[in-house]
């Protein structure tokens, strides 16, 4: 059993999964790992149910699916020297 430990994140709220969630079907149309296409349409699935929240584990992957996928859309973080 993993803990915390291994994924520093920690489990997913329901306010990222949401944000996630938004640009969700776009990533899916960039996957071409089958196992990879065939996780997205089960967590797309799944984040349907309003009490439903992903495993430690399902948080690292989606995170990682959006990150490698996501253009950068969001606004950068502004840092002032």
């Amino acid at each position: 059993m993993y803990t915390l430990a291994r994924y520093p994140q920690g489990p997913m709220d329901w306010h990222e999964l949401k944000r996630i969630m938004y640009s969700w079907p776009e990533i899916m149309g960039k996957i071409t790992d089958p196992w990879a296409l065939a996780f997205s349409a089960n967590i797309w699935e799944l984040h349907s149910d309003p009490k439903w929240l992903p495993t430690l584990k399902q948080s690292h992957i989606i995170r990682a699916l959006y990150r490698e996928h996501n253009d950068g859309d969001e606004k950068p973080e502004l840092v002032e020297k």
